[in-house]
């Protein structure tokens, strides 16, 4: 009785996805909360390049306005925890090179902590004209 829930989502595809704490933790990414409306990516780069190598950082944005979050990955895991730990520390203050921030922004306090795993790999965007088939397949409109 106790595989029946595990068989019914196998025979859904998996439609469940794991909540976010249940997901497993990056080694190299890294998960910023609460930052600076005025922060950009390439900010939050610098900000993260004294700890090691990073080869991606991304602020979120809705059209023109930062949603205030973002993510550092970094090519190893040792300068990643090492971040996280330095910049979560007792009386560390955030600084972001490269522009003024704002009186308002100032007073905001960043959260770091490692980035949890996506459970699967983000689906291609649709693209005008195009569709998906039921395996997934990309197919042009009127083609089978």
């Amino acid at each position: 009785l106790t595989d029946q829930p595990r068989v019914l989502l196998s025979f859904l595809g998996g439609m469940s996805t794991p909540a976010l704490q249940d997901r497993p933790v990056s080694k190299t990414q890294v998960f910023c909360s609460n930052l600076p409306w005025s922060v950009n990516g390439k900010m939050l780069r610098q900000a993260f390049e004294e700890y090691g190598e990073v080869v991606d950082a991304f602020v979120a944005y809705n059209g023109r306005s930062s949603r205030g979050f973002g993510y550092v990955t970094f090519k190893e895991a040792g300068p990643a925890k090492v971040a996280v730990d330095t910049m979560n520390a007792e009386g560390f203050v955030h600084t972001w090179p490269g522009a003024p921030i704002s009186e308002d922004d100032k007073t905001r306090d960043t959260r770091v902590e490692m980035a949890r795993e996506r459970p699967k790999p983000r689906p291609e965007p649709r693209v005008h004209g195009d569709r998906r088939d039921g395996d997934g397949d990309r197919r042009r409109d009127g083609d089978g």
